[in-house]
């Protein structure tokens, strides 16, 4: 099968959001290598707007009068709630994988809930770096995968229904997408920092 392109995993999301298409569904159409490759993908684009937006933009929250949610909610948060977000809820996804191929692993931060460990006070340097090392991290994990690994075992993700190893890749593929389309929506807003 070709390489996804960005394009092509927007579509999904789409048609995932519009109930076309589940994420196990979505997943099973692809191997974990391309799912791999389109995870670093998304979580480059991820990467490269945490390295180029300076301290001022990613901390940068819509006021209450350009949006109706409360200070804590998904709406209002800022670049850096909404990346070390992603960053806590792959620790979710490594669980739930590695328990799928015999893996008994504990992690320190484990989301509890949606939109859990978003924080607004890390600093650039630090959000950078513990993005790269995440993302190192789930794409190491992914490659580590027994080749005779079972493709159709599943696991319950509670918010998604059960989902197999490469439905859990699929799912994290599908959140860096809806944070980064979340994150871009700011740039449109009045009071966003030039720079």
């Amino acid at each position: 099968m070709a390489e996804l392109t960005y394009e092509d995993l927007t579509a999904l999301r789409q048609r995932i959001l519009q109930g076309e298409l589940t994420i196990e569904q979505a997943g099973s159409e692809y191997s974990l290598g391309e799912l791999a490759e389109a995870l670093r993908m998304t979580r480059a684009t991820i990467q490269a707007l945490v390295e180029g937006w300076s301290r001022e933009q990613l901390t940068w929250q819509p006021p209450a009068a350009q949006s109706k949610a409360p200070a804590h909610d998904e709406d209002r948060w800022s670049a850096t709630e909404a990346v070390t977000h992603l960053i806590a809820t792959e620790n979710w996804y490594l669980l739930h994988m590695g328990r799928l191929v015999g893996k008994r692993e504990h992690f320190a931060i484990m989301p509890r809930g949606l939109g859990d460990h978003a924080d607004n006070g890390v600093p650039k340097e630090q959000l950078a770096a513990e993005l790269n090392a995440a993302t190192e991290r789930i794409l190491a994990d992914i490659a580590a995968i027994p080749a005779d690994a079972d493709l159709t075992a599943r696991r319950d993700s509670t918010f998604f229904g059960e989902l197999s190893l490469r439905g859990w890749v699929m799912l994290a593929i599908v959140h860096d997408l809806d944070h980064t389309a979340q994150i871009g929506q700011l740039t449109e807003q009045s009071g966003f920092p030039a720079s």
